[in-house]
């Protein structure tokens, strides 16, 4: 509605960015780093923790995009299932040839070790991904993640990578599963961006869709910046509905004052 008049070729500030487009915040940068580095060497599984909005799944897009090596990809969005509908769906992303009739966990672990011996019988490495995993039951933790990683180790064949992201509390869940808590390699937290990095993701979002930088003021930028914390997120929605508003009122450029107004609408429901 509002690119034609701001000059914009797309609308710049989108929840769901490709990973070509994706943002490195610092601490985006060194996770990124520091799964690659893990996951690549099969020290263990990786872990993902960060508030909502700060880009836990676009880094697990970006991560999974640049390491092609890294296939077949298992991307899990809603883990919150009954412990045999979740191995199951794995197994059915690693293999879409499984058979409908397989019943019983046991018999699914069956096929997904079968599975993943074909995947490095064809020099493959998956990697599986469970996002929202704070969203995982302890069940789920034991009868499923655990499972998956005790093949792993027992048979060493099997070159199989493992992924969790989820909220902070997801690191009080894990440590409630001891020897799943152990095994975690790496720990990546994700924080919101800083002042400056805030006003590089607006300059980058805009400069995407061939707009001039200088439609936020730089007023605008620190005030987006305090209200947001640096969360993407709430930097994306302000962001997209601040250039509305500047639409309607048919203003040259976004100041303090449509942050402000803006953030008092849309922060009570971001939070």
């Amino acid at each position: 509605m509002y690119e034609s008049f701001w000059k914009l070729s797309g609308k710049p500030f989108a929840n769901r960015c490709e990973p070509n487009h994706f943002y490195r915040g610092k601490s985006h940068h060194a996770a990124l780093l520091r799964l690659k580095y893990s996951l690549e060497n099969f020290a263990g599984p990786g872990l993902i923790v960060g508030l909502s909005g700060t880009g836990k799944s676009s880094l697990v897009r970006t991560f999974a995009a640049e390491s092609p090596e890294l296939r077949p990809f298992v991307h899990v969005v809603f883990p919150a299932l009954e412990c045999h509908d979740l191995l199951r769906l794995i197994a059915s992303e690693l293999c879409p040839t499984l058979p409908a009739d397989v019943s019983g966990m046991d018999n699914v672990l069956r096929n997904i070790q079968t599975t993943l011996r074909a995947c490095a019988a064809k020099n493959q490495r998956p990697l599986i991904c469970l996002d929202d995993a704070h969203l995982l039951s302890e069940d789920a933790l034991q009868f499923v993640v655990q499972p998956l990683l005790n093949l792993a180790e027992s048979d060493s064949s099997i070159r199989l990578s493992i992924l969790l992201a989820g909220l902070p509390v997801l690191s009080s869940r894990l440590r409630k599963v001891g020897e799943l808590s152990e095994r975690i390699a790496v720990t990546t937290p994700l924080s919101g961006f800083t002042a400056s990095e805030t006003s590089d993701y607006v300059t980058a979002c805009l400069t995407q869709v061939n707009g001039p930088p200088e439609i936020f003021s730089p007023g605008a930028l620190q005030r987006l910046y305090d209200v947001t914390a640096g969360n993407p997120r709430r930097i994306n929605r302000l962001c997209d509905m601040a250039l509305l508003v500047g639409y309607a009122e048919q203003l040259t450029q976004i100041s303090e004052a449509q942050i402000d107004a803006v953030g008092a609408e849309l922060l009570p429901a971001a939070a």
